[in-house]
C-alpha cells in the first residue's frame, strides 16, 4: 500500500522426524506484519495457530521405568491425550539490525527481543521470551569476527498441563551448538540419558571468519 509495512501469512502442514525419538505432525497457520520504528528498527507481531500431533515416539520414551520416573514425560509426549495439542499464539518482537549482509556478513549487529504468548484459544498456555545479540567485527578486507549471545525461558501458566516436548528448549546443531545433533543437549533421563527437554538456555558463539574465494570461507568457531 505504498508503505514501508511488512505483512504476509502462510499455510502449512508439515512433518518433522526426530530420528529415534518421535514424529511431529503440524498443521496451521501465521499471519504476520511489521512496521518501521525509525533507524534500522523494526516491530513486528505475529499470530499463529496450530494443530500437533505426536506419532511413531520411540518405546524407551514409552517405558514404564522411563515415565514412572519422570513423571512430566507422558504429558510432554502427548500419551494417552490423543496425541494432539492445540497451540494459539501472539509473538510481538523488536529487531534493530545493522548487518550488512544476511548471507554472507562481515559488519554490523542485530538485536532481537520477542516473547511468545500462547493460550488464546489453545489447549497450551505458555509464555516464551527470547533475547538476542549478534555482533559482526571486519578487522581486514578478509576476516571478520562474529559473536552471537542468546538467551530463552518457557514457562507454562493458567493450569495449562505439562509443556508438549516440541516446545521445550534444547540445543545443538548446525546453528545451535555444533558438535552435537539437533536436539541432543539438555537435562536429560538419569538412567538411559535420554535428553528430556529444559525451560531455559544460553547460548554463546564466536568465530572467525576467513574469505577464500567467492562463497567460500574458513571458519574457526567455539560454542
Amino acid at each position: 500500500f505504498d508503505r514501508n509495512i511488512a505483512g504476509g501469512f502462510n499455510l502449512f502442514k508439515s512433518e518433522i522426524r526426530y530420528i529415534g525419538q518421535f514424529t511431529q505432525q503440524s498443521t496451521g497457520a501465521v499471519i504476520t506484519t511489521g512496521v518501521p520504528l525509525g533507524g534500522f528498527t523494526r516491530g513486528f507481531i505475529n499470530y499463529s495457530y496450530e494443530r500437533v500431533r505426536v506419532t511413531e515416539i520411540a518405546d524407551v520414551y514409552q517405558d514404564p521405568v522411563v515415565l514412572a520416573r519422570n513423571p512430566f514425560l507422558r504429558d510432554s509426549l502427548l500419551i494417552g491425550q490423543g496425541g494432539e495439542r492445540i497451540i494459539s499464539k501472539v509473538v510481538p518482537s523488536l529487531v534493530h539490525n545493522t548487518v550488512d549482509n544476511p548471507i554472507f556478513p562481515t559488519t554490523g549487529k542485530r538485536y532481537s527481543l520477542s516473547i511468545d504468548l500462547a493460550g488464546l484459544g489453545g489447549n497450551t498456555n505458555f509464555y516464551k521470551p527470547m533475547l538476542e545479540g549478534v555482533w559482526y567485527w571486519k578487522q581486514a578486507s578478509r576476516l571478520t569476527l562474529g559473536w552471537r549471545a542468546q538467551y530463552q525461558y518457557i514457562h507454562s501458566f493458567n493450569g495449562s498441563k505439562e509443556l508438549p516436548i516440541f516446545e521445550k528448549l534444547f540445543l545443538g546443531g548446525e546453528y545451535s551448538l555444533r558438535g552435537f545433533d539437533v536436539r541432543t543437549v539438555g537435562p536429560q533421563d538419569a538412567v538411559t540419558g535420554l535428553v528430556l527437554g529444559g525451560n531455559k538456555s544460553l547460548l554463546l558463539n564466536v568465530e572467525e571468519m576467513i574469505s577464500i574465494a567467492g562463497p567460500v570461507r574458513l571458519i574457526l568457531f567455539y560454542d
